[in-house]
């Protein structure tokens, strides 16, 4: 009996302690409002839990990620925007500014002097860097991208700038007589030839085409070519021409036209028939003569300006060859050694989207600009080239000159059938925008995945409030029953 008793009471503490067990443990519930204190007491939910967790925790990373990607792309394209609204600028002030030199520099116009100030703000914006990381220099994010403008321009001791190759590229091309590196001759008393020099310098002979009466025109034809205009026994009527195009070093192409005329002097772009062919042909060669070197001083200055912007703002620059640029026949590339290199950053691959950056698992994207990007490219050197150039007030050739650089750098900036800045900002926008429908995806599984964790992570109150009362109900009853059984004695029966 009193075994018996023994294991009654125990049990029934033991009864007791688990009651009272679940009750503390409903008690944390309903403090923390989290079903368990440790992952292992979450049973077969656990390892669901550390996976949402983990889920959670990257697509955050990613989020994050984003967020200093979208604050990349936003602060170039910003600073690609200004660049191409200063492009503007230098493109309408090429089509309406007039050639008057300023009274600040005398070999200047007030449009060539905001030219440069706004080179010297590309160059600014091109070196912005966002958290110690530039901008548009591609994956060489630590080194600033585009030299200091008085670099570029001017070079140093060792290294040639922009003047010093356009210098060299004008001498070039004009040649030491001023006539873009061509010759004229009279193989006969009546007959004159016009002929190129050797090399890829100066005027290169396109076509001719006459309708001079009694003259004889062949050509041009041969390496280097020549062309040929021989005057016969009847000749030329007033108002007949000739005109000979002719390649310039930019690409483009000019025209050299001669007009017979009896007046003496014949006056600018005329000659005047003479008595016999042999006069007129003496006549038609000093015209000629004068007229290429007009032609030379005006048009070819500005195209040779523009070709050297070109050499030099080339991945390597290029320079005239040789010690005497006048007598020079070929470009070679310029070294670290000898030339302003002025885009310091990364050259590898195409230029543009040269960062690439994880915004979810298995998926990338490619984004940035890099300032070696055409687009950019353009703006710089129309700004630079335009800055650089000098005028005197005694040049009769320098208006015509300006009015051909000026027209060659709106068309420039024209951006017609090539990448423009506007271009590459719109590109940054979609990347932006893509990033935006990638984080609010990433957002909607967040959300889900939290969704999962809080049912299985967070307790019910109402459940454990009803659990509680439950067991209180339990430990009350069995409060009472073992009061009642620690009263029973064999005296009660007696």
């Amino acid at each position: 009996m009193q075994i018996s008793s023994l294991s009654q009471s125990t049990a029934m503490k033991n009864s007791i302690a688990n009651i009272q067990s679940q009750l503390a443990d409903l008690q944390r519930q309903l403090t923390t409002g989290h079903k368990a204190d440790t992952y292992a007491k979450l049973g077969s939910a656990t390892s669901l839990v550390l996976s949402l967790n983990n889920q959670v925790t990257q697509s955050n990373s990613y989020i994050d990620t984003i967020n200093t990607v979208q604050l990349r792309i936003q602060t170039s394209a910003d600073a690609l925007t200004s660049i191409n609204s200063m492009a503007s600028s230098i493109k309408t002030g090429s089509l309406t500014s007039s050639f008057n030199l300023s009274a600040g520099t005398g070999t200047q116009t007030s449009f060539q002097t905001t030219a440069g100030a706004y080179l010297d703000q590309m160059v600014s914006l091109l070196n912005q860097s966002v958290a110690d990381r530039y901008l548009f220099g591609g994956k060489d994010t630590q080194t600033t991208p585009v030299v200091s403008t008085d670099l570029m321009l001017n070079g140093d001791t060792t290294h040639a700038g922009l003047k010093t190759v356009i210098d060299e590229r004008a001498k070039a091309d004009l040649g030491a007589n001023g006539m873009g590196r061509l010759s004229t001759s009279s193989p006969t008393a009546d007959s004159v030839s016009l002929t190129e020099d050797t090399g890829v310098f100066g005027f290169k002979l396109s076509s001719v085409s006459s309708n001079l009466s009694g003259a004889t025109v062949t050509g041009p034809t041969g390496s280097p070519a020549s062309l040929n205009v021989q005057f016969g026994s009847t000749l030329p009527t007033e108002g007949q021409s000739i005109s000979v195009d002719m390649k310039l070093p930019d690409g483009t192409t000019t025209t050299v036209k001669l007009t017979a005329t009896t007046n003496s002097p014949a006056g600018a772009g005329r000659f005047t028939i003479g008595a016999d062919a042999t006069t007129t042909a003496a006549n038609f060669q000093s015209a000629l003569t004068t007229s290429i070197k007009t032609e030379a001083a005006s048009t070819l200055k500005a195209a040779s300006a523009v070709q050297a912007g070109n050499d030099f703002f080339g991945n390597p620059p290029q320079r005239v060859s040789g010690s005497d640029p006048y007598t020079a026949t070929s470009l070679q590339n310029g070294t670290a050694a000898d030339t302003v290199f002025w885009y310091q950053g990364d050259t590898s691959g195409t230029a543009g989207d040269n960062f690439v950056a994880t915004v979810g698992d298995g998926q990338q994207i490619a984004y940035g600009a890099r300032a070696d990007q055409s687009a950019i490219v353009t703006a710089l050197k129309a700004a630079a080239v335009i800055s650089v150039a000098q005028y005197s007030a005694t040049d009769t050739n320098a208006a015509a000159s300006y009015s051909a650089l000026t027209q060659r750098t709106a068309t420039a900036l024209n951006y017609k059938g090539t990448q423009s800045i506007e271009g590459i900002v719109t590109k940054l926008g979609l990347q932006s925008s893509n990033l935006d429908s990638t984080k609010t995806s990433l957002q909607t599984q967040i959300s889900t995945s939290q969704s999962l964790l809080g049912d299985n992570l967070n307790a019910n109150d109402y459940e454990v409030s009803t659990k509680l009362t439950t067991l209180m109900t339990q430990l009350q009853a069995s409060y009472q029953i073992t009061s009642s059984l620690s009263k029973l004695s064999l005296v009660s029966y007696m």
